[in-house]
């Protein structure tokens, strides 16, 4: 994963940060043997996973489209992370 990444380091990427099936772009600030981190850039927060959290990554030279009708975005490349789903109160 780690060769993959450091392809698109300081680019822009499409990640699910916080929701499993919403793609927002963000930039790769880090590519480490064990990490990487990204920087979203809707709140400037930079989010670093383990590899083992990478579920797939997508690739396309023509771009990956990712969305509906409504919500399409178009990246270079998509990193589907694992989300913990988490119960408590209000949901």
């Amino acid at each position: 994963m780690k060769s993959i990444l450091a392809k698109y380091l300081n680019k822009e990427v499409g990640i699910n940060i916080e929701n499993a099936f919403r793609f927002e772009p963000a930039q790769i600030s880090a590519v480490e043997d064990n990490y990487f981190s990204v920087v979203d850039e809707n709140k400037s927060y930079t989010h670093h996973y383990s590899y083992h959290c990478i579920v797939q990554i997508i690739e396309n030279e023509k771009g990956v489209d990712v969305g509906g009708f409504l919500s399409h975005k178009h990246f270079n490349v998509v990193i589907k992370v694992g989300h913990i789903i988490e119960f408590g109160p209000g949901y």
